[in-house]
């Protein structure tokens, strides 16, 4: 089977591809079982070599292909003539082979990365769940974790966490173990999920990185109310710039994801997967305005020539406007 797992829910189609890897058999057989394929070194051939072997000691064999569809889309086109058969060569791959392909961003029907799937591909477009759909999916992953949560919870878990759904699910397997068989109330989520105001510092370095004034401003009202300061803020959001920046180089320069994070000091996957999603979403010279209006202000507040706040509401302005 061919499948297209896309979309800017990073979270649910990791979910789907773990379920996808639990679907090849026990433990002791799936990474034998498996192969993946990222970057831009591999082949046509690569793919089909890898979906033609038959499985060992399963009953199937997994592929997954990461970013191929979205390199191969546009004017940005890093793929050659070379990949214009690939759907010709996967109709005729075995039964027993799954091949996946990944893409972090969503994909439009007509793209030619999409159409190079095949025909017969099964094509699953992930959206980011946001306002009443994000509180469901909450209500949803607390039912998942055999927990429940009254409504005041859900909203207060999913405004702290700022649409992190990683965090987020994170924050309700806890709550839901905390809370036994109770309902989670409120109180529940205020007093174990303390920690979600200091993630929602990176929720609202997202916000302002993807031109969401609005929602930035809210996380960081917020974090000012519980404490965090406006110098932490802005040296938060310079360190975040300069790892996108440091990140987008690198990865254009072909440096293996790992070894990425190892040189900018990213060890958490998740938080490196983020960055280097980022960095292929702003261009450079985005990346180095924001740098020196971050610059800017805090030059501003150091030197007195503008209160600490409204300095902070200027830059966020700025930066999600720009």
């Amino acid at each position: 089977m061919i499948r297209v797992f896309h979309g800017d829910d990073v979270f649910s189609i990791s979910e789907a591809v773990r379920r996808a890897r639990m679907a090849v058999g026990q433990e002791e057989v799936r990474d034998p079982n498996t192969t993946v394929l990222e970057g831009s070194s591999f082949k046509p051939f690569d793919i089909i070599a890898a979906a033609s072997s038959l499985p060992f000691l399963a009953d199937r064999r997994l592929i997954l292909v990461y970013g191929l569809l979205e390199s191969m889309d546009g004017r940005g086109n890093k793929r050659g003539s070379e990949w214009d058969q690939l759907s010709t060569l996967l109709a005729d791959l075995p039964g027993t082979s799954d091949v996946i392909f990944v893409e972090s961003t969503r994909l439009r029907a007509n793209a030619r990365g999409i159409k190079a799937a095949g025909p017969g591909a099964e094509i699953r477009d992930f959206e980011m769940p946001r306002g009443p759909a994000l509180e469901a999916w909450a209500r949803d992953r607390f039912t998942h974790h055999r927990g429940s949560a009254n409504r005041d919870a859900i909203a207060r878990l999913v405004w702290l966490a700022g649409g992190d759904l990683r965090l987020l699910d994170s924050e309700i397997q806890k709550l839901a173990v905390f809370a036994g068989e109770r309902e989670v109330s409120q109180k529940d989520v205020d007093e174990m999920v303390g920690e979600a105001r200091e993630a929602s510092i990176f929720a609202a370095v997202d916000a302002v990185l993807e031109r969401r004034p609005g929602v930035a401003m809210r996380l960081m009202y917020d974090l000012l109310e519980g404490g965090t300061s406006v110098g932490s803020i802005i040296s938060m959001l310079s360190r975040q710039v300069r790892l996108v920046l440091l990140a987008g180089t690198l990865n254009a320069a072909g440096v293996p994801q790992q070894e990425i994070g190892t040189r900018i000091g990213l060890t958490n996957r998740y938080a490196l997967e983020k960055t280097l999603r980022q960095a292929s979403r702003f261009g450079k010279a985005y990346l180095a305005h924001m740098h020196h209006r971050l610059l800017d202000a805090d030059m501003g507040i150091k030197t007195g020539k503008l209160d600490e706040r409204l300095a902070l509401e200027i830059l966020i302005s700025r930066l999600s406007n720009s």
